[in-house]
């Protein structure tokens, strides 16, 4: 039987909760920037070694998106967001207390690896739920977000920065992403039944 969409009053939350999924990801990006010049300082790592910190994202996520939605077509929507999230917050967290230049390339690929699934399985749950005009409406305001916050990020992450220091981003980025998975849990209601399901 597939589960019914949520009532009307609740469209704005669920596609703010989405947006918010949505915003993970560039946020992981261009936070961090501004930051770049005290990572190589504080890590004592050479310029090339920090800018490699972004390729050490990029890559993972680009891969995982290709697989986010098959795995959340096999197991389920609800889990795969809860469960990329957490792993998103502990990745983030492991950054923020990083020794190394190195153990940072490495949770920096962590991360790259679960961000994306907010933005896929998003996507995936509006059409799950919402058809027509209707999901032209929720998705254009997710993808509002997916656009606004590269702009953002990069203001935000600066003022951590010059006020609390590097790994300040990082930790912005557990809390933002904590935040993110209680509403989850509390909100968001698994949108693919079992016998919709396809397996891997």
């Amino acid at each position: 039987m597939t589960p019914r969409p949520p009532p009307a009053q609740n469209h704005r939350g669920l596609a703010a909760l989405l947006a918010a999924l949505s915003a993970v990801g560039p946020f992981s990006i261009d936070a961090y920037l501004p930051s770049m010049g005290e990572i190589g300082e504080k890590l004592h790592a050479d310029p090339l070694a920090v800018q490699q910190t972004l390729t050490a994202y990029m890559l993972p996520f680009a891969v995982m998106t290709l697989w986010h939605g098959a795995i959340s077509d096999a197991l389920g929507r609800r889990r795969v967001i809860l469960w990329g999230t957490a792993l998103f917050a502990l990745a983030s967290f492991a950054c923020a207390l990083a020794p190394t230049i190195d153990l940072l390339l490495l949770f920096r690929a962590l991360q790259g690896m679960t961000a994306g699934a907010g933005v896929v399985v998003g996507r995936a749950i509006v059409r799950d739920w919402f058809h027509g005009a209707e999901a032209q409406r929720v998705m254009s305001q997710i993808t509002l977000t997916f656009a606004l916050a590269p702009a953002i990020a990069p203001v935000l992450g600066g003022w951590l920065e010059v006020l609390f220091g590097w790994r300040a981003v990082f930790v912005f980025l557990v809390l933002f992403a904590g935040t993110c998975w209680l509403l989850c849990w509390f909100m968001l209601e698994e949108t693919l039944p079992p016998e919709r399901r396809q397996p891997l």
